[in-house]
C-alpha cells in the first residue's frame, strides 16, 4: 500500500512556517514515541553478517497504521552489524510493526510505538483540490520558490550549513540537489569494488538532510540520486546490481523523510539513439516503475532532461511532476503548454542562472520569472552560483555558498532579493493559487506584458512593464504600469502590490470598480506591479 492523503486535507499557507522554529525531535530513533509527520527509525543488531549485507540480506518491516492499513518498507544496512528501517509518521495513534527477513537475526521481531500530534508540515503532495498545485501533508498550500544547490550533500562541500541557513532567510522552499561528487559520475556512492556502498558518504548525505529537516522542515529537497551519470543509468537496465542498488537503498534510507522527493536524473538527452549524454526513455521508465513499485510513503517522483527538450514522461504512471528546463520563460509559455498536456504540477526547474547564461538585470529578470510562472499555474526555480562545480574557496563562485554572503561579497547579483515579497503577497492577501486558472486573454493575451490568473472571486494580474521585448536584456521600466482587463460582472475591489518593496497601495481613482466591461488600470507607482481584484 502507498500512503494516501488524509480526508481532512485543507488549504492553508506555507508562509507561517518561515517564522516558526522547527519542533525538536522531527527524527526519532528507537523511541517509544514519535511526532506526527516526522520520522521514526528502528535499528536492529545481529551477531553475524553472512555474505554481502547489501545484496544477500532481504529485510523489510510491515507497519500497521492506526487506521488498520499496512505499509511494507524495506530496511537498509547501516554498517557494522546494524540494519534499520524508517517510517513516515502519517497518522496519530498506535503503530505496530513486524519484521520479515531471510536473516534469522532480523526476522520475526515486532513491537509498537505511539505517534503524537505535532505542528510539522509533513511531506510534499499534489494538492487534493488542484492537482497542479502542491501542498504539505498538514493541508498547507506549498508556495514553490525553488533554488539550485546541486552539491549540497557532496561531502567535499564545506559551506553547506551556511548555504541552507541563508536559503531559509531568503525564502526558498525547494532545493535541487544531486548525490554526485563528480560532475558526471556518482562513483562516490559506491565502495571501491562496487560490491557495496560507501556508507561514510551516505552518512554525510543524511547528516545534511537531517540538519535541514530539524531546523527548516518547510524546505523540500528534490533529491537526484543518479545526477548526470548517464553511463550509470545505462548500467541499471543492463542489470548491474550496484547501479540498481542506488535507487533502492536511497528509497529505503530517505523516502520516510518528510523533506524529500525524488528526481531520477538530471539534464540527460532523452533519446533511444546512442550518444554520450543520451538516455533511452525506456531506461527512465524502468527506473521510474521500479521506484514507484517500492515507494512506501507516497514520495513524489519525477525526472529532469536537457534544455529545450520538454518532458518525455507526461503520461507515465510513475511520474508525479512535469519537470522542465528552458530559457527566457518570462511569459510562462512552456508552463502553459504542458498544463494543456497533463494534469500534474508543472515546474520550470531551470532557466537562466545568476552566473551561467546570466540576464543583464538579475533582480528584475528572476522576480519576473517567478511571478510569471506562478500566474501561469506553474512553479519556477532560481539558480545563482555554479553549484555543479566543486568548491574552490570561500570567495569563489563554484560549489555551495550562502546566497546572502555571495551577494554581500559581490560574487553574485541579488536575483532573489524580492522572493520574500511573493510570500508576503499571498500571506497578507490570505490567498492561495488553488483552483485559479491562467487567463492571459483577459489581459490582452500578451504574457510578456501582463500575466493573469483568475477564479470566480479573485483575479491576480502581474504587469511586467519591461523596457524591452528581449527577456535577456530587459529591465523594468520606471514608469507606472498599465493594463486593460475585461472584467466579469460584479463589483470588484482593487488593490495594488509593489513586488519590489512588498508594499500595498490603494487605487487612486477608487477602491471599487464594476465588472462586465473592459477596464483600464494604471499602477500608482513606477515599475512592475501586481493588481489584485476580489469580488465583493
Amino acid at each position: 500500500m502507498h500512503l494516501k492523503l488524509p480526508a481532512s486535507f485543507s488549504a492553508g499557507l506555507v508562509v507561517a512556517w518561515l517564522s516558526l522554529p522547527a519542533l525538536a525531535g522531527t527524527f526519532s530513533s528507537d523511541t517509544p514515541t514519535a511526532l506526527h509527520r516526522g520520522v521514526w527509525e528502528k535499528t536492529f543488531s545481529v551477531d553475524t553478517v553472512p555474505g554481502n549485507p547489501f545484496f544477500d540480506v532481504d529485510f523489510a518491516v510491515i507497519f500497521t497504521l492506526p487506521n488498520g492499513a499496512e505499509v511494507k518498507a524495506e530496511g537498509f544496512f547501516k554498517g557494522g552489524k546494524t540494519w534499520a528501517v524508517r517510517a513516515y509518521c502519517a497518522e496519530v495513534g498506535t503503530w505496530k510493526w513486524r519484521s520479515v527477513s531471510n536473516h534469522a537475526g532480523l526476522d520475526g521481531h515486532s513491537g509498537s510505538f505511539e505517534v503524537k500530534p505535532s505542528n510539522l508540515p509533513g511531506k510534499l503532495r499534489k494538492h487534493p483540490a488542484d492537482p497542479r498545485q502542491f501542498a504539505y501533508d498538514n493541508g498547507e498550500w506549498f508556495l514553490h520558490i525553488g533554488d539550485t544547490a546541486y552539491r549540497y550533500v557532496a561531502a567535499s562541500e564545506p559551506l553547506w550549513q551556511q548555504y541552507i541557513d541563508e536559503a531559509a532567510q531568503v525564502g526558498f522552499t525547494k532545493i535541487r540537489t544531486w548525490f554526485s561528487s563528480g560532475r558526471h559520475d556518482i562513483s562516490a556512492l559506491f565502495a571501491r569494488d562496487r560490491q557495496g556502498l560507501n556508507l561514510e558518504y551516505w552518512d554525510e548525505i543524511e547528516r545534511r538532510l537531517l540538519y535541514a529537516l530539524e531546523k527548516y522542515p518547510h524546505i523540500q529537497f528534490q533529491l537526484i540520486p543518479y545526477g548526470e551519470d548517464w553511463p550509470e543509468l545505462r548500467r541499471y537496465v543492463e542489470g548491474d546490481r550496484a547501479a540498481q542498488l542506488v535507487a533502492r537503498y536511497a528509497q529505503a534510507r530517505f523516502s520516510a523523510f518528510p523533506n524529500v522527493y525524488w528526481c531520477i536524473s538530471n539534464d540527460g538527452d532523452i533519446s533511444p539513439v546512442p550518444g554520450r549524454r543520451n538516455v533511452d526513455p525506456a531506461t527512465i521508465n524502468q527506473i521510474g516503475r521500479d521506484m514507484r513499485r517500492r515507494e512506501p510513503w507516497g514520495t513524489l517522483l519525477t525526472n529532469h532532461q536537457r534544455r529545450f527538450q520538454g518532458y518525455s514522461f507526461v503520461d507515465a504512471e510513475w511520474s508525479d511532476i512535469i519537470t522542465l528546463q528552458d530559457r527566457d520563460q518570462v511569459a510562462g509559455a512552456i508552463v502553459l503548454q504542458y498544463r494543456r498536456l497533463g494534469s500534474d504540477p508543472v515546474v520550470l526547474d531551470e532557466d537562466r542562472y545568476g552566473n551561467y547564461i546570466s540576464p543583464a538585470h538579475d533582480r528584475y529578470y528572476f522576480r519576473r520569472l517567478m511571478w510569471a510562472n506562478l500566474l501561469s499555474g506553474g512553479h519556477a526555480t532560481y539558480g545563482g552560483l555554479n553549484t555543479y562545480e566543486p568548491f574552490e574557496g570561500a570567495k569563489g563562485i563554484r560549489g555551495i555558498h550562502g546566497y546572502l554572503t555571495a551577494v554581500q561579497d559581490g560574487r553574485l547579483d541579488d536575483g532573489a532579493a524580492d522572493f520574500k515579497h511573493i510570500r508576503r503577497f499571498f500571506e497578507e492577501a490570505k490567498l492561495t493559487l488553488v483552483g485559479l486558472e491562467p487567463n492571459d486573454p483577459m489581459g490582452g493575451n500578451d504574457g510578456h506584458a501582463v500575466k493573469v490568473i483568475a477564479g470566480e472571486k479573485t483575479i491576480i494580474a502581474y504587469l511586467q512593464n519591461p523596457d524591452s521585448r528581449i527577456p535577456e536584456t530587459a529591465n523594468v521600466s520606471e514608469t507606472p504600469a498599465t493594463c486593460r482587463l475585461h472584467l466579469p460582472p460584479g463589483e470588484w475591489r482593487i488593490r495594488w502590490y509593489d513586488p519590489r518593496t512588498g508594499q500595498w497601495h490603494t487605487n487612486p481613482s477608487g477602491s471599487q470598480i464594476s465588472g462586465g466591461f473592459t477596464r483600464d488600470f494604471k499602477a500608482p507607482f513606477p515599475g512592475d506591479a501586481v493588481l489584485l481584484l476580489t469580488l465583493r
